[in-house]
């Protein structure tokens, strides 16, 4: 089964940098059948960090583990997802502790706003996020009909 992950939602960080996953993604990690969380710096250099279940995960190092191994893209790529995910257990009311280094490089402070983007979640500040909100929704708008569709797909 694919984990979904969508909504958003606003969780207030405290001293100690936890801050409860929200609860629809919690059940979307336990309907992938894996309560594993993942976090990584977001990839495509913006202020945010990208969350995901193990089965994402494992879907990510086997596309890398398919590239060439002494490719360039895929050495940049396996580090990424080898050095820089972390696995991060949620503790009995859901939370996590933010690893220190990812916080900071998102600059998250007392709020963290979690965004469900399908396959993955991202962890922002809000401010950050707001300030791109607009251009995501103009982008969509312009390309809704560039999404692939199959009639035999619809319920």
């Amino acid at each position: 089964m694919q984990t979904i992950f969508s909504s958003s939602a606003t969780n207030k960080v405290d001293a100690k940098g936890r801050v409860s996953i929200p609860a629809p993604f919690r059940n979307a990690l336990r309907d992938g059948g894996d309560a594993t969380l993942y976090l990584m710096p977001e990839l495509m250099e913006r202020p945010a960090i990208i969350g995901f279940g193990a089965g994402h995960y494992r879907r990510l190092a086997e596309s890398v583990m398919t590239m060439p191994p002494f490719d360039p893209v895929a050495e940049a790529l396996s580090d990424a997802l080898g050095s820089e995910a972390r696995e991060l257990p949620l503790d009995g009311t859901g939370r996590i502790v933010l690893p220190a280094d990812l916080k900071a490089m998102a600059e998250i402070e007392e709020d963290a706003l979690f965004v469900g983007r399908l396959s993955h979640f991202q962890i922002w500040k809000p401010e950050h996020y707001a300030a791109m909100k607009a251009d995501l929704r103009r982008t969509a708008r312009e390309n809704a009909s560039a999404l692939p569709w199959s009639a035999a797909r619809t319920a």
